[in-house]
Formats: C-alpha cells, structure tokens, sequence
C-alpha cells in the first residue's frame, strides 16, 4: 500500500538545515587556514629580506647580461588583467623591447595574424628555462597551422592542415615523394620549394614524362654502388674505391657525399675530387699522355686545345728549323750564344724586339683538325673502362648541345646544358645529418644501390622518418618492420640491421616537435642594425 504525502512529510525533520555539516565546516576552516599560512609564510620571507618569492625564474643565459634591470623587457603589470579575461593573451613585455636587439623578419607577408600583431612572448616565454625561449612548443604553431588561412583565403602553397608529426593523417608525405608516386598529381604552387628540385618531363628512356629529378646529368647509382651479398649478407665483392682496392661503396656513401663543416649538410659533388680520378677527359692519349682537359665551358675547352696543339706544333717547328748562322738582326756574337744555347730550347729574341712564330697555313689547317678531333673525342658518349685507357667525354654525363650559330660572346659551336643539380631538396626544412650518423645511408635512402634513372628522388619518405621521431603504435611498427625485412631481403642490397634494431628497442620515438624540422622566421630577413641602447 502506498503511503501517502502526509505519512512521508511527517518522517522529514524540519530543523535539518540547522544542523551543522561537518564535511562542508571542514573544508571551509582548511581554506581559511591555508590563506592565512600562506599570508604569514610571505609576510615572514619579506621581513627576512628573502624577495626571490615574488620573482620568476632565472632568465636564459643571453639575457643574463641585465638580469636585474627588469625595466628593460617588462613595461606593464599583467597578471590580474591576465586572471579577470581568463586569457594567457596578456604579457608583460612589448614587442618593441625585444626589437631592440633582435631584429628578425617575419614569417611570411601574407600571414594571419600578421607579424606585427603577434606577440614575441606568446612563443617565447622567458623564466621557464633555456628550452623554452627558444624552443617553443607545437601548440603554437598548430594554433595557425592545424586551419592555415592567408590574406587572401586559404593557403595555395603549403599544406591546410598539419596537426602532429608522428599520425599518419596528421602531418602529410613530403611533397617530392608524394608528385613522384603520383604522376597524374597536380603540380605545385609556382612558390613551392619543390619546383626547384623536381619538374615534371620526359627524359631518354622514359616511356612517359613523369616527376623527377630536374638535374640535366647522367648518373647511374647502382654501377656506382655495385656490391653483392651472399645469404648471409657478407659482402662477395664491390666496385674499385678511391683507394684502387677492391671496396664496398655501397657502405661508404661519403666516398663521394663528403659533409660540410657543420655537419648539417653535404658538398656539392666536384669533378676534381670525386670524378676524375676514375674519368679523366682524356683526348689524345698517344701525343699528350694522361693530359686530361679542363673541366670547363666549351669556349675553354677550345682555348685549351688550340693553346695545346699550337705550343705542339711551335715546338716541332723550332726543332726541325735549320741553324741559320746570320741572320739580318743578329750579330755574330749573338749567333755564337744561340749556337751555345740547347737545340730544344727557342731562340732568345733580341732586347727592345718581339719574336713571334707563326704558324703556316698547312700547320694551322692540321691543327685545326686536332682541335676538331680531339673535340668529338671530348663530346663521345661511349666509356668503357676506367683510367688513362678510358674512352669517354662530355656526352657520358651532360647533355650537349650544338650552337647553331656562333654569338659574339662564344667561340665554341657546342653547349653544355646546365645541370640543374638541386642545391637543396627540402627546401621549406631544416636537417641535419650529423645526428643520424648512427644509422646508415642505406636505412633511409632506400633503393639506392639498386637505381638506375638519374631521374629518381631518393629522399626518404615521411614514414622513413616516423620510424624514429614518432610515438608509434605496436600495430605501425610492425608494418615499418615488415616493409623493412622485404626492401633488405634482396641479394643485391644490404640489410638495413641498424634501422630494424632501432625500432625493435626503442619503445618512444625521438623528438617530433615541429622546430626540429621548421623555423618560423627568416634569417635571410634578419637587420643586424640595432644597437643595444640604454
């Protein structure tokens, strides 16, 4: 049986709210005592002279030249602005302060918010240790960059949303690796930094134009980069190092890749150091042996063997010329000292006098045609060996080009067309090679040792990358190490045993914080004009 409302009102003790709350009493003397502890506790450090309490932290190292002339970077009171807008937007320090010694340019003209209107200490925040003035957190450069907008709307050259570097629909594949898997993809942005290292055409031999390498040179890494492995991945034999013993190159990429002085990135490729101890130039091995040419223009490579094969002909002119005792400038006693003089060496000419040789016209049509000769040598294609015996030239590596009529700043009717060899392959990153010293070449830059079209770009992908600088899911690391395992199973190539052994005992990934990859301003735009004033 119910009971009814008055039964249940009756069973309700009208006083209930009279009676104390001990849990809710508690909590209110325990907040009472805090704030005044608290109260006592800075009113005890200020009487003893202990003011660090109302102070931050130490300031980085640079600034520790005027750590104690606050009024240098500090212009207003913030923090109970800060607390009532309930905002971090609030800071202390104008950016005109910082101006005054750091003069940097902006990140880009079309940015929103502009430059000017973001402030230094948002990403700069001093008193939180070294690490964090210059080396800002992700948060805020996901703050424009997870929706990237531009005066004029959305961005057309870079990517419209990047989130986290280690998932997968977070951060996407560098923009070379992702037009080269694709050859129907759209082009880029005239602006991208990625038309200055590939470009999209058909070279000889392709069947189709495709993304590639936009340098105009032939280059066969795996001849370079020959070695093969037995079943136990021991090298059987390689290819002739720069030490002319048998070498595996494959494992020795700084053979020809030598690092700068900082270690960031590598030289460009010289002929001198790196190609022409293997490929001399050589072009008239039986009259000028191991005179190699110049690795030059056309119009210096003509000028060097117009000097070569007239010095030649001079000489044999001087050496089959008869002793003539007198001649009408000569004296007597002149004649007995060239007479004295060598039979090889020219005759000494008389003081105040020059003496030119001339070529005759049956000496200067023959070495006209040296000079021809050892031109199409110099242009051949061919190259079948190594050394002084090798035969070969311009055309086995450059596109040659012939000038159909002559200009009047050239001499040479032949052209080299420029190589167009990437100085920089990502262009909008930084990296360096140093650090990543402990893996091989062969761990990231993949198939090599097994390329043959000078058009591959053999950066690696950005799964190469997350392999590393990522906290990477079980079911992920599996499919790197699988993907591992099937690219060095291969008799032709090494195994990469330092990247599996990498992802197999380390459970957290490297860094993956977007500086360690980007930069937000320009140094090229930087004004090293201002003084530090008082």
């Amino acid at each position: 049986m119910l009971r009814s409302s008055r039964e249940l009102s009756s069973r309700v003790d009208i006083n209930v709210h009279r009676q104390p709350n001990r849990q809710r009493r508690a909590a209110w003397w325990l907040a009472l005592w805090a704030g005044v502890g608290s109260l006592l506790w800075l009113s005890l450090q200020h009487l003893q002279g202990e003011h660090q309490i109302y102070q931050a932290g130490d300031v980085t190292s640079p600034h520790r030249l005027f750590e104690n002339e606050c009024w240098r970077c500090h212009t207003t009171w913030t923090p109970l602005q800060r607390l009532v807008s309930f905002s971090n937007d609030a800071h202390s320090i104008d950016n005109k302060k910082c101006v005054t010694c750091h003069r940097v340019g902006e990140h880009h003209a079309n940015q929103t918010p502009a430059h000017r209107d973001i402030s230094c200490a948002a990403c700069h925040q001093e008193h939180e240790g070294a690490e964090m003035l210059t080396k800002p957190s992700n948060r805020h450069c996901i703050a424009c960059h997870s929706d990237l907008k531009t005066t004029h709307g959305a961005s057309e050259v870079f990517a419209k949303s990047v989130t986290r570097f280690d998932q997968l629909d977070g951060h996407p594949d560098f923009r070379l690796k992702s037009l080269t898997k694709d050859t129907a993809a759209p082009p880029p942005h005239a602006k991208h930094g990625a038309n200055r290292a590939i470009e999209n055409f058909q070279r000889p031999g392709d069947a189709v134009p495709r993304w590639q390498d936009r340098g105009r040179i032939r280059f066969n890494h795996a001849v370079h980069l020959k070695a093969e492995y037995d079943a136990d991945g021991k090298l059987i034999h390689g290819l002739i190092g720069k030490d002319r013993k048998f070498s595996d190159l494959s494992r020795s990429c700084d053979v020809c890749h030598e690092p700068d002085h900082e270690g960031r990135f590598l030289k460009p490729i010289s002929f001198e150091r790196h190609c022409r101890e293997c490929h001399p130039l050589l072009f008239d091995h039986e009259r000028f042996p191991g005179q190699a040419l110049p690795h030059e223009t056309p119009d210096i490579v003509r000028g060097f063997l117009t000097e070569t094969y007239t010095l030649k002909a001079l000489a044999k002119k001087s050496d089959s010329a008869p002793n003539d005792p007198l001649t009408p400038r000569e004296s007597v006693a002149e004649v007995r000292v060239r007479a004295d003089e060598p039979s090889d060496s020219p005759p000494r000419p008389l003081p105040g006098h020059r003496d030119f040789q001339r070529l005759s016209k049956d000496q200067a049509k023959s070495v006209l045609g040296d000079v021809t000769k050892a031109e199409q040598i110099a242009q051949q294609h061919r190259h079948r060996q190594f050394g002084y015996e090798a035969t070969g030239g311009c055309r086995y590596c450059h596109e040659v080009e012939l000038v159909a009529a002559k200009s009047t700043t050239s001499i040479a009717d032949w052209k080299i067309v420029p190589t167009n060899i990437p100085s920089r392959w990502l262009s909008h990153s930084q990296f360096h090679h140093e650090p990543h010293r402990l893996l091989s070449c062969t761990a990231c830059h993949a198939g090599v040792a097994q390329s043959k079209n000078t058009g591959d770009v053999l950066i690696p992908s950005i799964d190469v990358c997350r392999a590393c600088h990522a906290h990477r899911p079980a079911e992920w690391i599996d499919g790197i190490k699988s993907e591992t395992s099937a690219n060095a199973g291969s008799p032709k190539s090494p195994p990469t045993e330092s990247l599996k052994e990498l992802l197999s005992n380390v459970n957290r990934g490297a860094r993956t914080s977007c500086i360690e990859c980007h930069i937000y301003h320009d140094p090229s735009k930087d004004k090293w004009n201002g003084p530090f004033a008082p």
